[in-house]
């Protein structure tokens, strides 16, 4: 047997990485794959979103919507000394909330928003489609690193406009407008 120093190092033994350099590339391939999961999740939800609204699937539509909180932020639009992500509202957006607080007094919003209220929101732009909405969609990205809004339809007919949050592990809607 040869000693050591007189083995040829490139015939023999393979070389070795630094263990350090191996467990920083697991930690780069790891971080790198669930910052792909994350950025694909809230397209997969709005994905999700369309499937519970086309099959009329209220369940699958509860899951995804956060009901409180988009009477919360309809309510907060309404109360000018408070802010809220809900952007400029339409006219029918407006005439819908007064019809609605003439008809059902002060807790208006909170009778109205319902997840036939959503699902019907989400499926006027679409309606000539015969479908879901995902085809309608003009705009979805992020805002916030928890925030993510959406465009259904185009400006100059009122589009509908939703921002998803996530909540836990998964993006739900918190907000509508149109």
């Amino acid at each position: 047997m040869k000693p050591f120093a007189a083995r040829n190092p490139a015939a023999g033994t393979p070389s070795r990485r630094p263990r350090a350099a191996r467990t920083l590339r697991r930690v780069l391939l790891s971080a790198l794959a669930l910052l792909l999961v994350y950025m694909a999740s809230p397209y997969a939800a709005l994905w999700r979103l369309d499937r519970a609204v086309r099959d009329q699937d209220p369940a699958a539509l509860a899951a995804l919507v956060h009901l409180e909180g988009i009477r919360g932020e309809i309510k907060q639009k309404l109360n000018k000394d408070a802010d809220s992500t809900i952007g400029a509202l339409s006219d029918p957006f407006i005439r819908w909330l007064e019809e609605g607080i003439k008809a059902t007094g002060s807790d208006a919003v909170d009778r109205l928003v319902t997840l036939d209220w959503v699902a019907q929101r989400l499926l006027e732009p679409a309606a000539e489609a015969r479908g879901g909405f995902l085809g309608e969609v003009s705009y979805a990205f992020f805002d916030a690193p928890d925030g993510f809004r959406v465009r259904i339809g185009s400006e100059p007919e009122n589009p509908v406009h939703l921002r998803l949050r996530l909540s836990g592990l998964h993006w739900r809607v918190a907000a509508i407008y149109y």
